[in-house]
Parts: C-alpha cells; sequence; structure tokens
C-alpha cells in the first residue's frame, strides 16, 4: 500500500495531480498559514491533531487509513516484544494470564489514581 504523495507533503503537491474531489480541500489546506507552519519544521505531522480531522474532514477521511497504519503495526509489533520479554524471565512455566495483562503495557493511558482512590468503598462487615 503505497501513501498517496499528497498525504506525506500535503503543502508540496501539485493539486491537478489528485482526485477530483480532493482538491478544493486540499487548496483550503495548502493556503492554512497555521498548517504551513506547523508542518515546515518537520516535527510536527499534521494528520495526529483533531483540527485537521475537524476543518478538512474529506482530507481525513482519505488520509486517517494511511497514517493510522503505522501506530496500529506499531502495537503489534510492541506486544510481541511484551509478550517476548514475559516469557524470557525463566517463568516458562507459569500461565500467561497469571503473569499479566498485555494490554496494560501496550496503552498510553494514564490512570487518575486520586480518582480511583476517591471512588474505592472498602467492603463493609457482614
Amino acid at each position: 500500500m503505497d501513501i498517496p504523495i499528497w498525504v506525506s507533503i500535503p503543502f508540496k503537491v501539485n493539486v491537478a495531480e489528485i482526485e477530483l474531489s480532493l482538491q478544493e480541500p486540499l487548496i483550503e489546506l495548502q493556503s492554512d498559514e497555521i498548517m504551513r507552519a506547523k508542518f515546515k519544521d518537520g516535527k510536527y505531522n499534521i494528520w495526529k491533531t483533531n483540527d485537521v480531522a475537524t476543518m478538512y474532514p474529506l482530507l481525513w477521511d482519505k488520509a486517517q487509513f494511511y497514517v493510522i497504519a503505522f501506530p496500529t503495526s506499531y502495537l503489534v509489533e510492541a506486544g510481541f516484544s511484551r509478550f517476548s520479554q514475559i516469557l524470557s524471565k525463566a517463568r516458562n512455566r507459569l500461565d500467561i494470564v497469571k503473569r499479566c495483562d498485555l494490554r496494560l503495557p501496550l496503552t498510553s493511558i494514564e490512570p487518575n489514581i486520586k480518582k480511583l482512590v476517591e471512588k474505592h468503598q472498602p467492603q463493609g462487615s457482614h
């Protein structure tokens, strides 16, 4: 699956060379000076922001399949790596379910410990 040129370098592509339905939104994106400035520094991926999804929904609908594929494959690789790490720690006799939940090392969500503690209700006596 080749990534279209307008996804990888949206500000340098010739609009006449892309699909007709995407030409107008791409012209609007190329005219957006804020997005252009963010993209110009090279450290900023405009497709990772909510701004593009809300301001240019047609472009986002087409581009998301290309930009979401990498994080998904990255998580798969990270999962295999974590699983291998768990297995190689001389615990080969234990069941993987007893070792850990693989979702925890792979998530980017930070737990709100204070909120969890506030919601905790001690078990009452019987």
